[in-house]
């Protein structure tokens, strides 16, 4: 078994965000950073992003739905 760095560090940029360890903006510049040094390939920098998108559009509806609660 080998060890897959573009993979590891998708799915760390990804976990970080979603766990909430460094802020969104911050996984978007990571991920320029590494695309920019070939460790990573556009299609992980998509994957990044798609997350990204993803866990924003959750903190949202949980931020609507805390609002209605209360």
């Amino acid at each position: 078994m080998s060890f897959d760095l573009s993979k590891f560090l998708t799915e760390g940029l990804i976990n970080s965000v979603n766990n909430g360890l460094i802020p969104a903006e911050l996984a978007t510049v990571y991920a320029g950073n590494y695309l920019a040094k070939s460790m990573i390939t556009q299609i992980q920098v998509n994957q990044v992003s798609d997350a990204i998108v993803a866990y924003k559009a959750a903190q949202a509806e949980a931020t609507v739905n805390n609002s209605s609660v209360q």
